[in-house]
């Protein structure tokens, strides 16, 4: 039998310096569309977005939004057919992912760029043991031996806080919890320490306790090793205090793209507006109702003409039913493609209020008051300085 090639690390993209003027993962005008007999679904139209080093990027939206879709396109996981790529590029580290064969996206898939893929019921193959998967991606990137995979299979599974790791490697998914499962995906998707995280909804079907516990582990883990991390999930309060920007979807397209401080306490679309008037207000004196958003998302094979969202928005004018929205970009970057996000008293007046708005008003008001007055200068009784 011949012997397995040793992968050397100094090939890694992760080991090349990001080239001047680019991003660790450039996201550019990305099109996914898949044909099928009912006509052409536009998963991924028109998707954007950066990414660097030690950077949390949350991706939010209902599901069918095209949220998993896109960060699959990346990892060079869709079938094509019936998936098609129709345009745009994603760069990691200046290099086109859409351009490599599958031999080079598999050197790169779990080595620089890994992924926790949304089911851990499903994800892990139940006839192998958890240390054989965890090693398996060591033998192939790293070129560890059997015996150098279990031991750091060990060490991982000790670091995502599993105890009793030397007896528990052997166990097979059915013998964990969902709670461990989740853990051991996690290990699976740092075992070969990537640069890019992709956590595809981790905390789904998990109980409020050990969700903490998990977005908990990822940023320890993002702190130690300085790797950045996509966020995909359907509620906004997951991403609250771990991104550093959000990119809110519907319809396959993004709507909306700010730091997480302008999504949640200055949004501009109607949909995100939508999006955070369903997160439970933390305020016990007072009770009021979930406003839910009504209506379904729309087919993606038959997209409303004008804004996809105007058949659930209650501000919607003819004009959003009949034309496609532009993109409203703020002097700090933060987009909305609403046709009047432009406006900011419709803005003011429609945009949701909550205890955690109020609060952060309220703190920098305070903030501001405490800033020292500035100087001012002496006028003579003569009217001169």
């Amino acid at each position: 039998m011949a012997k397995k090639k040793t992968i050397d690390p100094k090939d890694d993209l992760k080991n090349q310096p990001v080239p001047e003027g680019e991003h660790l993962l450039v996201v550019d005008n990305l099109k996914m569309y898949f044909h099928t007999q009912d006509g052409v679904v536009k998963a991924v139209d028109g998707v954007s977005y950066t990414l660097d080093r030690g950077e949390t990027l949350g991706v939010v939206g209902e599901s069918g939004s095209g949220k998993s879709v896109t960060q699959l396109t990346i990892m060079g996981l869709i079938d094509m057919p019936p998936g098609k790529i129709e345009g745009g590029d994603v760069r990691y580290r200046g290099h086109s992912l859409l351009e490599m064969s599958e031999a080079e996206m598999q050197q790169i898939r779990g080595n620089d760029i890994a992924m926790i893929f949304q089911d851990p019921m499903t994800s892990l193959n139940p006839v192998y043991t958890i240390g054989r998967q965890l090693g398996e991606g060591l033998r192939l990137h790293r070129g560890y031996t059997k015996e150098q995979a279990l031991k750091r299979s060990i060490e991982l599974l000790e670091m995502v806080g599993i105890p009793n790791a030397e007896q528990r490697v052997k166990d097979y998914p059915h013998e964990f919890s969902g709670g461990m499962r989740q853990r051991v995906m996690i290990a699976m998707a740092l075992a070969c320490d990537p640069d890019i995280l992709i956590a595809d909804e981790p905390t789904t079907a998990l109980d409020v306790t050990i969700q903490a516990q998990i977005i908990e582990l990822m940023q320890e883990m993002q702190k130690k090793n300085g790797n950045a991390i996509i966020m995909i999930t359907h509620d906004l309060g997951v991403v609250a205090d771990v991104a550093d920007r959000i990119l809110v979807m519907y319809a396959g397209a993004p709507v909306e793209f700010g730091t997480a401080e302008e999504i949640f306490y200055h949004p501009m679309h109607p949909y995100t507006w939508g999006l955070t008037r369903s997160i439970p207000d933390p305020v016990i004196d007072e009770k009021h109702p979930l406003t839910p958003i009504k209506g379904n998302p729309p087919s993606l094979v038959n997209v409303p003409k004008g804004c996809a969202f105007s058949p659930r928005c209650p501000y919607a004018t003819d004009k959003c039913r009949t034309e496609k929205p532009g993109t409203y970009t703020d002097a700090n970057g933060h987009y909305s493609r609403c046709h009047y996000s432009s406006d900011p008293e419709f803005v003011r007046k429609n945009a949701p209020e909550n205890s955690r708005t109020r609060a952060h008003a309220a703190a920098k008001a305070a903030a501001a008051a405490t800033q020292p007055a500035a100087p001012t200068t002496p006028v003579t009784e003569g009217g001169e300085a």
